[in-house]
């Protein structure tokens, strides 16, 4: 498995992963400033649809979804029940029309592009006004006392100590002046929620299965002898429950 491609995770992915907090997604829809029956969006990185789904539940109809990897866009069509246009593309490369967007946004997605050059096309085809929104759900561990022995597992049994994609990290760290130094968005605006999840035992083991990252970090044998572990720990509860950190940052062009 290489790092950031998920075409053997669909499945999994489309299954397991959690949805967004709805409180954030009400406050970055109101960015806009229009009607949600006016607004234009674009959700790129899309991956199976799970932000754009948000976005259709808040009320926005007028959605193109844009992924590069071709099992997750397929798992995205299947998931949406082709109610939402996906095509191939990247956030570097939308092929979206310039200047028509009210609404983009990069859902768990933002930290795999060129920063700069995905902010340059965000540029490109936003609207004067226009929002752009990266967002992600990271789990705060600290708060469960299952997650809690699992993380510690993970680095001390494991050595992993670094996520790509944990959203807790890395780009987020210095996200809002990275926005505001590009010289395309006058302002950003961050919000976060958490939402408390009691997640079955095979939700969580198949949240694990979608997470590339880790696998890319462990290799096959390490990761399955890492899941046998996490078995051993959730099998003690009647469930896990999971603390979803919904973070957003909201950049007006």
């Amino acid at each position: 498995m290489k790092l950031g491609d998920f075409s053997n995770l669909a499945k999994d992915y489309s299954k397991s992963r959690p949805s967004y907090n709805k409180d954030i997604v009400d406050t970055l829809l109101k960015a806009t400033k229009k009607p949600l029956d006016k607004v234009i969006a674009a959700d790129v990185g899309a991956g199976t649809g799970i932000f754009t789904k948000c976005l259709l539940n808040g009320g926005v109809s007028n959605i193109v979804a844009v992924e590069p990897n071709d099992e997750m866009r397929k798992a995205g069509e299947a998931f949406l029940s082709n109610k939402i246009t996906f095509i191939k593309g990247s956030a570097e490369h939308t092929l979206l029309e310039p200047e028509k967007y009210d609404l983009v946004t990069m859902a768990s997605s933002f930290h795999w592009p060129n920063t700069q050059n995905a902010m340059r096309e965000f540029g490109r085809i936003l609207k004067k006004g226009g929002i752009f929104s990266a967002l992600w759900n990271p789990r705060v561990t600290e708060r469960s006392v299952s997650e809690t022995r699992i993380q510690n597992i993970l680095i001390d049994k494991y050595n992993l100590k670094h996520r790509v994609s944990s959203g807790r990290s890395g780009i987020t760290t210095k996200l809002t002046d990275t926005l505001i130094n590009s010289g395309i968005f006058r302002s950003v605006i961050y919000a976060e929620s958490i939402d408390i999840i009691q997640r079955s035992h095979k939700e969580y083991i198949g949240a694990w299965r979608s997470v590339n990252d880790i696998q890319v970090q462990l290799g096959k044998t390490k990761f399955a002898a890492f899941l046998d572990d996490v078995e051993k720990i959730i099998r003690e509860y009647p469930y896990v429950e999971v603390h979803y950190l919904t973070r957003a940052w909201i950049a007006e062009k």
